[in-house]
């Protein structure tokens, strides 16, 4: 083992360096995006005895859960989950503390100025909001805080790495068909903030959570993140286990 890959091992151990899950479980009967395949997760056989094993199977959208959107998400002909270096999904970054917007105010470009000293080039930048609180709640489906179109354009010209936000949208609510949640934001908006980042190369993840945690035991709210996706052919996104490698306060 390399010098520098086991001093990083000795400090995880040691608890110098913490390791921050900030992924929510998946089950059936878990929020999804109103419209999109609920999760189903059940058992195909049980075993109870030794020699006997126990397998199950899944049922869900790629978009379920914690995930991460890729550029064929909105952006013809983009890049899918088995083109992409593994490479791509690790990245330092920053958790910016925007606690003070409501559930279904926008995240604008005033909003994230505030913060550009920690909004750097390559970086992860993680939209903390405590909208995570609200899991499992009906208005979890449609009233979070949301990147509007200034906001996407600002994280563009500092040439992040990825977005990620605690609702399972980066955009608002446009609403739809079939629901009766009122629309927060024009369907065009919800196109223009994940095209204007998918085809810029900024990954978006959605449906993050425990960032309250991240801030709160983590130096400056910065570490290194893990979220890579399932190499599945052809897919514009997946579910993701999210992960913060950061030192302690």
């Amino acid at each position: 083992m390399s010098h520098l890959l086991r001093d990083m091992l000795d400090r995880i151990v040691n608890g110098q360096l913490l390791v921050i899950d900030l992924t929510h479980e998946l089950y059936t009967g878990m929020p999804t995006y109103p419209g999109d395949p609920p999760f189903t997760h059940e058992y195909v056989k049980v075993g109870r005895n030794y020699g006997e094993s126990t397998l199950s199977k899944i049922s869900a959208g790629l978009h379920s859960g914690t995930h991460v959107d890729l550029p064929r998400h909105f952006v013809p002909n983009g890049a899918t989950a088995e083109t992409i270096s593994p490479s791509d999904f690790i990245a330092y970054g920053v958790v910016l503390d925007l606690s003070y917007k409501r559930f279904g105010e926008p995240i604008t470009r005033e909003d994230l100025e505030k913060f550009g000293n920690k909004i750097r080039q390559g970086y992860v930048v993680m939209l903390y909001t405590g909208f995570s609180r609200a899991w499992g709640t009906e208005e979890f489906l449609y009233n979070w805080p949301y990147l509007d179109r200034s906001g996407a354009d600002y994280l563009i010209e500092r040439k992040i790495r990825a977005v990620g936000i605690e609702a399972l949208s980066i955009a608002g609510w446009p609403g739809k068909e079939g629901y009766p949640y009122p629309p927060r934001v024009a369907r065009d908006d919800v196109a223009y903030v994940h095209y204007k980042l998918l085809s810029n190369g900024i990954y978006i993840i959605e449906g993050a959570t425990n960032l309250d945690i991240a801030l709160s035991k983590c130096k400056d709210g910065e570490g290194l993140f893990i979220f890579t996706p399932l190499k599945i052919r052809g897919a514009e996104g997946s579910p993701v286990r999210l992960l913060m490698m950061c030192e302690t306060k």
